[in-house]
């Protein structure tokens, strides 16, 4: 009971502070958690802002470039109908300063778009063509047809040629006069006057609109082919290059409203000319019209592309812009917004309802509105360490952010994770703001590092409480069961005293009192008492052996020692010892045996303390034997009975001080404890060991191996 009494109270002592220990770390995690939370909506805050910010960047430039090109349209637009000259200037003086803006148009009600800053390289869908054809006029002058005839039915060009300037010489109409000239022209050519056809045809030029066309051709395409092809005619191979250089400019300055399949039939017919006549082996290009040609390929990428997007612009601004035009109020509102995304690149277009239907819009070009996003002096000044701020496109691209300034290549972010991901105002334009973190924040930190910390807290107090526990609780176990071996000690040794004292003085009291007047039983008193006197002086040195082993005092005087002698000494004592009892005790001792050093009194008291263990256990089978022999250079002592035995799991234990077998205890034999120990030290002090062999039911076998030479310890040395 006193055990369990000590082993709740400890238990219940390390619950309690465990359970406080579990609450304090409990509230601390929490508090930690609150910490962490509230560090969170705060760095939660600081990326919106910063967010906010970048959106409010862009609306800024997009403001300010939106009330920049209405300012410089003011005048334009003043009046009744915009004026288109005042807003051609303006919006190319606005373009050429590098603001956002780069292009600015006007749609009329007919979906008709005029753009100011280059006009599209043909005729972009849906937009007519405004072509004068000039034939039509003539058919019904009875000169025209005679000329015509002349030409192409008689082949009489002379002819042909006088009805023609005849029809030249009396028109002032300048469309008119061009398309005479150059039927002259195409005469002169038919009758080998080259010179005089060139002529004719730069005239025409000269003086002709660029709209004029004969059979849906301009007059001034035609005009450029056939210089070209005359000065090839004349062998002038450079003047010839330099004229198709003039169509392929021309072609490019979108002089001519063409078609896109007129212009780039006229284009690749220009270009293979030109490099036709490079190619030939005598006519090396010249330096000023290679030069030329170079740049105006460079210029053509340059203008196909502008001309792509206004395609585009076309196909899908215009028409949203004139739907939502229609359902607003006339008059100047607030700009809207349209963002579209094309194979040739993203479309951030702007635009205003105007008066009678005009629509003003702009473009916006995204890498100048990508730059303006992050000053170059900002850095990135403001931000956290470990964070990265990028503006991405929808295809996930990164093209703005502090470090980043819209290279074509985009910073590896390396181990970041997103953090945060939002758009701009109203998705224009579309692209997100995403800002990383490179490294865990440091509010995640302080948490993680204070929850390690508490946690460990807990793990220690909790390991040091078990620990303690466990040592406490076995601790107080062994102290309790030595003081339960020393109790049950002392009550056996008790026993053990009280058992010879009462013989002793019971025998005594008889012969004194004189009632034994036999010889023969008086002498059998005698030797009882002597006996039981042997018995109680070996359990007296019993206990001051172990007294002394205990205290570290015992001492051992070594001497030679006829074992076998020993050994027949020990075995007749204990006959003698033992003579009232039902026993046999057998000796097998080997003669010759060598002489050892021992202790003879402590060998004597070894063999004597297994020789009544034998005794005592042998239970329904008292033979005891007593073996003394040589072997291997070892001198062997061996005491065999075949009584209670001892079981597998307790032989171990068997020497341990106090420790009885439960076997033992079952048998009801009375027993100190200490016997074996004693042995067992006696033995090692000798420089020997003892070999125990048991089976249980079967009997118990046990041998004391010592050295025959000298010990492995002096004198005086004890073991343990």
């Amino acid at each position: 009971m006193r055990l369990d009494w000590q082993r709740k109270a400890v238990v219940l002592f390390a619950a309690s502070l465990l359970i406080l220990s579990v609450v304090l770390v409990f509230f601390a995690l929490r508090e930690a958690e609150r910490e962490k939370l509230l560090k969170e909506q705060e760095i939660e805050g600081e990326r919106q802002r910063l967010a906010e910010t970048v959106t409010g960047r862009a609306e800024s430039l997009i403001r300010e470039a939106e009330e920049r090109v209405l300012q410089a349209l003011k005048n334009g637009l003043s009046a009744g109908d915009p004026d288109p000259a005042l807003l051609a200037a303006a919006s190319k003086d606005i373009i050429e300063k590098g603001t956002l803006v780069s292009e600015i148009f006007f749609v009329d009600s007919t979906g008709q778009a005029v753009f100011f800053a280059s006009k599209p390289l043909f005729l972009l869908p849906g937009e007519k063509q405004r072509a004068r054809e000039i034939s039509s006029e003539l058919e019904n002058d009875g000169r025209w047809k005679e000329a015509e005839d002349a030409e192409f039915r008689l082949n009489d060009y002379s002819r042909a040629i006088t009805l023609y300037q005849g029809l030249a010489a009396k028109t002032n109409d300048r469309a008119l006069g061009s398309l005479l000239r150059n039927r002259l022209s195409r005469c002169y050519a038919k009758l080998g006057r080259y010179e005089r056809a060139i002529a004719g045809y730069r005239e025409q030029l000269r003086i002709g609109p660029p709209e004029l066309t004969s059979d849906g051709i301009p007059l001034g395409i035609i005009a450029f082919d056939q210089i070209g092809n005359l000065h090839i005619k004349r062998g002038q191979k450079a003047e010839a290059a330099a004229a198709f250089l003039e169509l392929y400019r021309g072609l490019l300055d979108s002089r001519w409203p063409l078609t896109k399949s007129q212009f780039e039939f006229f284009k690749t017919q220009a270009e293979s000319q030109i490099l036709g006549i490079a190619q030939e082996t005598d006519a090396r290009p010249e330096p000023e019209w290679s030069d030329a040609f170079q740049k105006l390929k460079k210029t053509e990428n340059e203008r196909l592309s502008r001309t792509r997007i206004l395609e585009r612009v076309q196909e899908r601004i215009i028409p949203l812009m004139r739907l939502e035009a229609r359902e607003s109020e006339t008059g100047f509102e607030k700009f809207r917004h349209a963002a579209e995304p094309t194979d040739s690149g993203l479309l951030l277009a702007s635009f205003l309802p105007l008066k009678k239907s005009t629509i003003l819009g702009m473009l916006f070009d995204p890498q100048a509105l990508a730059r303006g996003l992050f000053s170059p002096a900002s850095g990135k000044a403001g931000l956290r360490e470990g964070w990265s701020v990028k503006v991405v496109d929808e295809a996930g691209k990164a093209i703005a952010g502090p470090s980043l300034l819209f290279q074509e290549k985009s910073e590896k972010v390396g181990e970041s994770r997103l953090a945060f991901s939002g758009g701009f105002a109203d998705s224009f334009p579309p692209w997100k703001i995403n800002i990383y973190q490179s490294a865990v924040d440091a509010s995640e930190k302080q948490f993680w590092f204070k929850r390690n910390i508490y946690i460990l807290t807990l793990a220690v107090v909790i390991a040091a409480l078990f620990f303690g526990g466990f040592l406490a609780i076995r601790s107080t176990a062994k102290e309790l069961k030595l003081a339960k071996l020393k109790s049950d000690f002392v009550a056996t040794v008790s026993h053990e005293f009280r058992t010879p004292l009462t013989s002793i003085r019971y025998m005594a009291e008889l012969l004194q009192r004189g009632r034994v007047r036999e010889e023969e039983r008086k002498q059998e008193y005698y030797k009882t008492i002597t006996s039981e006197s042997e018995r109680l002086s070996r359990l007296v040195e019993n206990l001051l052996d172990f007294s002394k082993i205990e205290t570290g005092m015992k001492e051992y005087r070594m001497e030679e020692t006829d074992v076998a002698a020993l050994a027949a000494e020990e075995a007749d004592r204990f006959r003698r010892q033992t003579m009232l009892k039902d026993f046999s005790l057998e000796t097998e001792i080997a003669p010759e045996m060598p002489v050892i050093h021992a202790d003879r009194e402590s060998l004597s008291r070894a063999i004597g303390n297994l020789l009544d263990n034998a005794v005592k256990y042998s239970g329904e089978n008292p033979q005891v034997v007593l073996r003394a022999w040589f072997e291997g250079g070892n001198v062997c002592l061996q005491v065999e009975d075949h009584g209670i035995g001892i079981d597998k799991s307790e032989q171990k234990r068997i020497f341990e001080k106090f420790y009885r077998s439960e076997k033992a205890q079952e048998s009801n034999v009375k027993g100190s404890g200490i016997g074996l120990p004693l042995v067992d030290h006696i033995v090692r002090a000798h420089g020997g060991k003892v070999l125990l062999e048991s089976d249980l039911g079967k009997g118990t076998r046990v041998t004391i191996k010592l050295p025959a030479g000298l010990p492995d310890k002096k004198e005086g040395d004890e073991d343990g």
